[in-house]
């Protein structure tokens, strides 16, 4: 009994975090979308996570002209 006990709470621990995970990087992508700002830095801390947990990763366009790099909103 006890022994069944411990594998459900395991089992809902398990599933709570994958459940939990899974929505924080779906909040994360989608606050990225809303503004935009795949082709920048991301906006805060909970798309910085989101790109971490996906792979995603941003680098730095070396082919810009420097009046376009004063405004990023306009890299969309």
């Amino acid at each position: 009994m006890a022994a069944t006990l411990l594998i459900v709470g395991v089992v809902i621990f398990f599933f709570g975090t994958t459940v939990g995970g899974i929505l924080i990087v779906s909040w994360g992508i989608r606050h990225d979308e809303r503004n935009f700002s795949l082709t920048r830095q991301a906006p805060g801390r909970i798309s910085q996570g989101a790109r971490q947990a996906t792979g995603l990763w941003v680098r730095r366009r070396t082919d810009l002209d420097p009046a376009l790099e004063r405004r990023p909103d306009m890299l969309v």
